[in-house]
């Protein structure tokens, strides 16, 4: 699952829109919808705020959720 998948999946998960998650983050929608198309990767700061905007520990989205064989 990429990163802007993780970050569209919690952010439904927690019924927001992705003007209000821009809100929340203090970042544009516009940047939102950039994150979760895979346009670009956020920096590392950006994406402590993601996650704290999105109630998620700072390392959530650099787990992979794979399971080894």
């Amino acid at each position: 699952m990429t990163l802007g998948n993780k970050i569209r999946n919690r952010r439904e998960e927690l019924g927001l829109t992705q003007v209000e998650l821009a809100e929340k983050a203090k970042v544009t929608q516009g940047y939102i919808s950039r994150v979760e198309g895979n346009a670009f990767i956020p920096k590392a700061t950006t994406l402590m705020v993601l996650a704290f905007a999105l109630d998620l520990a700072p390392d959530a989205f650099l787990k992979d959720e794979r399971r080894a064989s």
